[in-house]
């Protein structure tokens, strides 16, 4: 991995406590202006690797730079970089105004430059006018916008953000989402995101890396990431129902059997006998058992409704190859787009996109 000029790289990063380890020879590499997604179970060192980015916790081993500015030794107090915790961790005797000029206090700042920064950063969070509110007098979503403008009023070059909406409800959690998004736009300033929570990574960051027991098991663009999980862990962590991961074995060129019948593949897995993934809502469906279509491309196949229900927008049900739910594995999951509502027990036309079918490379019973 190679160093990201005026953004934020990690190199080899390693940390354990006592027996345990957070993080094993993790690299990093973060453009600056990007809001970039650190996703994981509870346990798998995302919080560890954020600390270290901080300065709150020293490495093991490996190096942090940003740019070409070395950071892993340097107190955190010099670091240009600010951290949004998982409790806010603001200061209950304090209002909102000092909560937020503290660090500015901290660094001998001028009063007249701390009431002026102060009071453009709670503008743009739309909290003017509760400068003299404590903590305990703020909802939620306010004491969210008051650790993110504390933060934000010292200007770094890098902010991190660690399980920030874990503590609101999923109203507010969407609408802070929608707001921080916005606000880094505005500003241009880097974010570094740690959630569990797929969703908001999905909704929020431009890059994206899983991690899994102290390592990163899977980086890139946020779209790609989620169009094409290269593990079982991934998949399944990114929401794919076990029914959507489907046995699959080499016959001959890009054909390979399942359960649900011979299947042509777009890209070839390195296994002879592995795991596919189709999402929900990338398989499609006909009403009629028999469409005209399905002799003029591959991977149709008659299927069975199983348990459909409204989503709002169409329909969350299930396939069953044959209606004794005879095939390995169960059923397979669907999303479909459609305006009409399919019965159950109802035979229908089913098609599996090769374009749409993604191998678990890592996967392999070979």
């Amino acid at each position: 991995m190679n160093q990201i000029d005026n953004g934020l790289s990690c190199f080899g990063v390693s940390k354990a406590f006592g027996g345990h380890r957070a993080l094993s020879n993790v690299d990093l590499s973060v453009e600056k202006g990007e809001i970039y997604a650190i996703l994981g179970p509870s346990g798998c060192g995302k919080t560890t690797l954020l600390r270290i980015i901080a300065g709150l916790e020293l490495p093991d081993k490996g190096r942090v730079f940003l740019g070409s500015r070395e950071l892993t030794r340097l107190p955190a107090s010099q670091r240009p970089v600010n951290m949004v915790f998982q409790s806010y961790a603001l200061f209950p005797h304090l209002n909102v105004h000092d909560n937020v000029a503290f660090g500015l206090r901290a660094k001998k700042v001028s009063d007249r430059e701390v009431k002026a920064r102060v009071a453009d950063i709670l503008e743009l969070m739309q909290m003017g006018g509760l400068e003299t509110r404590r903590p305990h007098e703020l909802s939620g979503g306010q004491k969210q916008r008051v650790a993110l403008a504390r933060a934000l009023v010292n200007e770094p070059e890098i902010l991190l953000l660690d399980e920030p909406m874990s503590a609101l409800d999923a109203h507010l959690r969407g609408q802070v989402q929608d707001e921080l998004r916005s606000l880094q736009k505005r500003l241009g300033t880097t974010f570094v995101l740690v959630t569990h929570d797929q969703n908001e990574a999905k909704m929020l960051s431009n890059k994206l890396a899983i991690m899994d027991g102290g390592e990163m098991v899977q980086f890139g663009p946020t779209q790609q990431v989620y169009s094409k999980p290269q593990t079982t862990f991934v998949a399944e962590f990114l929401g794919a129902s076990k029914k959507n991961i489907i046995d699959a074995r080499h016959l001959s060129d890009m054909s390979y059997s399942t359960p649900f019948g011979v299947m042509d593949f777009h890209e070839k897995p390195a296994w002879d006998i592995g795991k596919m993934l189709i999402w929900p809502d990338r398989i499609e469906i006909h009403e009629e058992a028999r469409p005209a279509v399905a002799d003029e491309s591959g991977n149709w196949f008659e299927a069975t409704v199983y348990d459909p229900v409204f989503n709002g927008q169409g329909l969350d049900l299930h396939l069953l190859r044959s209606p004794d739910d005879s095939f390995t594995g169960g059923a397979v999951s669907v999303k479909a787009r459609t305006s009409k509502y399919l019965t159950e027990g109802q035979r229908v036309a089913v098609r599996f996109p090769p374009e749409n079918i993604v191998p678990l490379d890592k996967y392999s019973l070979s």
